[in-house]
Formats: C-alpha cells, structure tokens, sequence
C-alpha cells in the first residue's frame, strides 16, 4: 500500500512540475497571431493606401485613418483630393518595412505603432510613402488607424538635405501631406 501511495505521489508531483513549463497563451499572443507578422499588418497598410491610390478612391483612403485623426486634422477631404491629384500612376510595386513599439501590460499588447517607409514605383513615378499606424490602441480605440500620410516623389528623397515632414517643422499634426 505504501509503495503505491508513493507512486502516485511521484506521478502527482511530476504533473504539477510539468504543467509549470507550460505558458499560457494571452491575447497579445493570440491578438498577433490573428493580425499576423509585424512585416504582414506594416505591407498590408501600404498595400492598402496603394489600392486605394490606384483606384482614386478618396473614401476608401479616409477609411484608413484613425476616428481620432480624422476629427484633429485640418480638412482631410481637401488633402486627400489634393494627395489624388498629386500621385500618378498604378502600382507596379513596393517595399520597404517599419519600425514598431508595443506597449505590453501583463504580457498583453496594450498599444502597438507602426512607422512605415516605403518605395512606392508606378508606371509613371516612384514614391516614397512614410506613415504613422497605430494597429492596437486598447485604452482609446479611436486612435486605430492611420494618423499621418505622406508622399513625396523618390527623386526628392534622394537629394542630401531632404526630410519627411513627420516629427519636423512643418509638421502640423494628423493628416496627409505631399512634398514636390
């Protein structure tokens, strides 16, 4: 008797030790899985604003902006037409990648940012296509979205003294902005 209470004690103690290795999945985890790769969710923005460039389409790109920017933004009708005035061409092709921070609480993704830069090539012009996404925003979900767009042509970007306009003077909050 007493050796087979020692023998379920032993199993006992190893199951407990073996369900200690393993984790839980959280939703950060499973929220990530359903989004897919940082580099998935980042060409997939830019895939997006080049359908919606393509097509001229100017609900379709306002659809891609946050409730947030679209209210702080200074006439996005305007700079949306003006943007589809400026750009020329079909897509071809693009790459490039962003950047991220995550903001994790308790292993969960509280809020999850995308600065994305892109080479945007038409059969017309190449582009360079810089944006502020903000995938994950648990606290204010009206700031999902896009924040900020701007393209300038690629020949300008090459030039030694060029600068986007995010973060820089000129800068003047959520919207889209062009460069000639």
């Amino acid at each position: 008797m007493l050796k087979k209470i020692k023998v379920v004690l032993c199993c006992v103690i190893l199951c407990m030790n073996l369900a200690g290795c393993v984790k839980p999945t959280n939703e950060g985890n499973r929220q990530t899985k359903k989004l897919g790769s940082e580099q998935q969710i980042a060409d997939q923005m830019m895939e997006d604003i080049a359908t919606a460039l393509d097509a001229g389409d100017a609900d379709a790109l306002k659809s891609l902006f946050s409730k947030t920017a679209l209210e702080e933004a200074t006439d996005i009708d305007q700079q949306i037409s003006a943007l589809l005035n400026f750009y020329q061409g079909k897509k071809q092709s693009f790459e490039g990648d962003a950047s991220s921070s995550t903001h994790t609480k308790y292993g969960e993704d509280i809020e999850k940012q995308f600065i994305g830069q892109y080479l945007l090539i038409t059969d017309n012009e190449s582009y360079r296509v810089i944006y502020d996404y903000k995938v994950i925003d648990k606290d204010n979900p009206d700031a999902e979205g896009l924040s900020q767009l701007e393209i300038v042509p690629d020949e300008l970007y090459q030039e030694d003294d060029f600068d986007f306009l995010l973060g820089n003077e000129g800068y003047e909050g959520p919207g889209v902005y062009m460069q000639e």
